[in-house]
């Protein structure tokens, strides 16, 4: 067990849409206890659009 190591989320969405984030891009959230639904989508967001930015310059 990690000590401090719990996140609360805002709902079953915001949850999801967080780890969907976690396979589109590297995150960082240490020290992160609380996701609400509309950081959880805006993350989401820009999982996405990195994502994309990387796989097409890869295809470049």
């Amino acid at each position: 067990m990690i000590p401090s190591s719990y996140v609360i989320y805002q709902s079953k969405q915001a949850a999801k849409d967080l780890f969907l984030a976690f396979k589109y891009a590297p995150f960082d959230f240490s020290n992160i206890h609380y996701i609400s639904d509309e950081v959880a989508a805006a993350n989401l967001e820009m999982a996405i659009l990195y994502h994309l930015a990387h796989s097409n310059s890869l295809l470049s």
